[in-house]
């Protein structure tokens, strides 16, 4: 008899004890979890722990395996990278180009009366173009090598003025 109510007692002690969880929110918002019964005075909720979520639909976001953690990640992580590309090719793209200016040699060559055919052939493209509804402005912005912003001036088709100011 007297092992059998050892048997009893040691089959009591090893069935799992009904774990209780308790939520409750302090005077400060914050929220509290605890398996100990709160504060007195304290309203408090029990949650069942016992309940286990069962397997995501395909339809819902929710995922609780590490193989679609991981799948999810990948795809997160792809979506980004192909964000992060396009605007650094949006970037880019909204970068004015570096300016060329314009070398000595090739301001010397400039003439007044020449044509704007020669011009462009002469000096090249140039960093800024103003055209107006007789004048047309070229303007070959300083660069490192050459510290002069040389504005070119053409009046129906042929070169005006040709003006060189130091920058820097």
């Amino acid at each position: 008899m007297r092992n059998l109510a050892l048997f009893v007692l040691l089959l009591i002690a090893a069935a799992p004890a009904p774990a209780q969880v308790y939520r409750w929110v302090d005077s400060n918002g914050t929220v509290h979890y605890s398996n100990t019964a709160p504060p007195s005075g304290v309203r408090a909720t029990l949650i069942d722990i016992e309940a286990k979520p069962g397997p995501a639909s395909p339809d819902t976001k929710d995922c609780y395996s590490v193989r679609c953690q991981g799948e999810r990640m990948e795809s997160r992580i792809a979506r980004r990278e192909e964000l992060d590309a396009r605007l650094a090719a949006e970037r880019a793209a909204a970068v004015p180009p570096a300016p060329r200016g314009l070398e000595f040699r090739k301001y010397i060559s400039i003439r007044r009366g020449m044509s704007e055919g020669e011009l462009v052939v002469i000096a090249g493209a140039p960093d800024l173009l103003f055209r107006d509804l007789y004048l047309v402005s070229y303007t070959y912005l300083p660069t490192a090598a050459d510290p002069f912003t040389t504005t070119v001036t053409v009046e129906s088709g042929r070169v005006k003025e040709v003006e060189r100011v130091r920058k820097f």
